[in-house]
């Protein structure tokens, strides 16, 4: 007897599987597709109540509310977009003092972070037993304060190269800085260096790396080392604007002067000149040069990313900053000279007086090999010095007496930053 065995029904449990799987994948590309648009939204919607805290916190007059303030201002931006800490959210927000060295001018600065967590009621993917989705999003605003005053903590010398010998004081000359110490930004064991019959003596000397002071006599009541190292993205906002140097400088009575309504008047450094009130942009990179700048309330702006000026035989310098205007307290700017972001050394000046009369007026020459040769007679820098490198030449003893008030102040706005 032979037996026959029935396959009917088994195409219905094919069907019924196919179905499952069916439901699965629409589940997946509805509720999915509902699961992003949400998640989108809530970020969306964390970055604007993250930014609209870290304006307020900018804004606070009061310090003892300001963080109630800024929290208030950031939930209330996230409740107009939806998310209010209801039954389907989560609003959390967070205050924290921003790290050291991340604002400007080691200003204080605040971090403000809203994280936002949602569910939402799925529709077809409760066939395959998911009842909620869950979404988690988190945006972080920065808010670095206003500054104005002395760039790089008011330093009188600056080297800003990240490795190697930023200050170097060695030769025979006696270094004498008042109103403000030395800071070298290199990383090595010798940021700041001497050696030889030196002598130094400064209020203080801070450093990303070591010191290897080691010459005749070092009066230097403070040292540190470990400092935070300046990347150029966190130095770059100290820098004044370049100008368009679209002027020509005239000569006339027996001196240059700018051109009337021009933002910079070109001109040559050669031989003896004598300079009226201004701002002029040096076209030349004179190398050795023998003759003798002067002026009152004078800014040289130099054009040139490889200029280069050696002081020889009676060669100096004898001249001022203006006292007002945009370039302020400036004697010489050298534009940073910049690839990929990094700080190029590509320059070289030599900073020499002419006995009696003074230098004043900040040097910013971050580019810049900078030799200080002293000066000869009574005469001192009221300057800043801010370069790639510091270093002596010559026998005559150098006097940098810096004054914050006759100096560069950076003007630095409020800073608002989404950082994720």
């Amino acid at each position: 007897m032979k037996t026959q065995f029935s396959e009917k029904g088994q195409a219905l449990i094919v069907i019924a599987l196919a179905a499952v799987v069916l439901f699965g994948f629409a589940a997946l590309a509805i509720d999915g597709s509902r699961s992003f648009e949400d998640k989108r939204h809530a970020q969306n919607a964390a970055d604007t109540a993250a930014l609209a805290g870290a304006l307020t916190y900018s804004r606070a007059e009061d310090p003892n509310t300001a963080e109630n303030d800024t929290r208030t201002a950031a939930q209330d931006r996230a409740t107009s977009n939806g998310y209010d800490s209801g039954a389907n959210n989560d609003v959390t927000i967070t205050i924290t003092d921003a790290p050291d060295g991340v604002c400007p001018a080691n200003i204080e600065g605040k971090d403000i972070t809203v994280d936002i967590v949602t569910q939402i009621d799925t529709s077809l993917a409760k066939v395959i037993g998911q009842n909620k989705l869950t979404n988690a999003v988190t945006a972080t605003a920065r808010s670095c304060g206003s500054y104005y005053g002395p760039p790089f903590d008011g330093n009188a010398i600056v080297a800003l190269a990240p490795s190697g010998k930023g200050y170097d004081g060695t030769g025979t000359p006696d270094w004498t800085i008042t109103g403000g110490g030395i800071f070298s930004n290199s990383s090595s064991s010798n940021a700041a260096y001497c050696n030889g019959s030196a002598s130094i003596s400064a209020p203080s000397v801070s450093v990303v790396g070591g010191v290897d002071l080691g010459c005749h006599d070092v009066s230097i009541p403070s040292t540190t080392t470990g400092s935070p190292q300046y990347a150029y993205s966190s130095m770059s906002s100290f820098f004044p604007r370049q100008p368009a140097c679209n002027g020509t400088a005239s000569f006339s009575g027996g001196q240059w002067h700018p051109q009337n309504g021009a933002d910079g008047s070109k001109v040559a450094w050669t031989g003896d000149a004598a300079f009226a009130s201004g701002l002029y942009c040096v076209t030349n990179s004179p190398g050795p040069f023998h003759g003798q700048l002067s002026g009152t309330g004078v800014t040289f702006y130099i054009m040139s990313a490889s200029f280069s000026m050696t002081f020889n035989g009676g060669g100096n310098l004898t001249a001022s900053a203006p006292t007002s205007g945009e370039y302020t307290g400036i004697l010489i700017y050298m534009a940073p000279q910049i690839s990929n972001g990094t700080l190029l050394n590509t320059q070289q000046l030599d900073m020499r007086g002419n006995g009696t009369g003074n230098v004043v007026g900040t040097i910013i020459a971050p580019s810049a090999d900078v030799t200080m040769f002293g000066n000869s007679g009574t005469g001192a820098f009221n300057s800043q010095i801010i370069a790639y490198h510091v270093d002596s030449g010559g026998n005559a003893d150098i006097r940098i007496s810096y004054n914050p008030t006759r100096n560069y102040n950076a003007n630095l706005p409020i800073i608002l930053s989404l950082l994720k």
